[in-house]
């Protein structure tokens, strides 16, 4: 029951926007010449957030497909989980550098998995949904059936 409560009000664009919106101050973060570990459990959180909302999204579109707009949300959470990951393989690649040590690099890359698996999830959903849809409803035959009616 909880879950339909958070299908019909959860809005996929919104939501969007504002995880496209922490992906980019993180990727702000990164061009910054600041310590990375003063701000490191922040953004560890705020990864872990992203990760969780995005698998809310997913899980939500995957289930129910009667949203309106479904390819196009899907298309546009794959979208974000590609920016999602480009920021993640930046924090692996700076934690990778001799003068940096993450304890985290394991968990950057778990995340970085976790979003690509998604990714392949909504766009392999995308695909088979536009293959249903390109298959014809009705028959010739049953067209022609009914338009002989009228």
């Amino acid at each position: 029951m909880k879950k339909n409560i958070i299908n019909s009000s959860l809005n996929f664009e919104d939501t969007l926007y504002i995880l496209n919106e922490k992906i980019q101050i993180l990727r702000d973060f990164l061009s910054l010449d600041l310590p990375t570990d003063l701000f490191h459990k922040e953004n560890m959180d705020d990864m872990d957030f992203i990760d969780k909302i995005l698998d809310i999204l997913l899980k939500s579109l995957i289930e129910d497909t009667y949203i309106l707009d479904r390819d196009e949300q899907l298309d546009n959470l794959s979208e974000t989980e590609w920016q999602f990951s480009q920021v993640l393989t930046k924090f692996v690649s700076i934690s990778n550098e001799p003068h940096h040590s993450s304890p985290s690099m394991d968990k950057f890359s778990t995340l970085r998995n976790r979003s690509t698996a998604r990714r392949k999830i909504a766009e392999d959903s995308q695909t088979s949904r536009e293959k249903m849809s390109s298959e014809p409803m009705v028959s010739e035959d049953e067209m022609n059936e009914l338009l002989k009616r009228f």
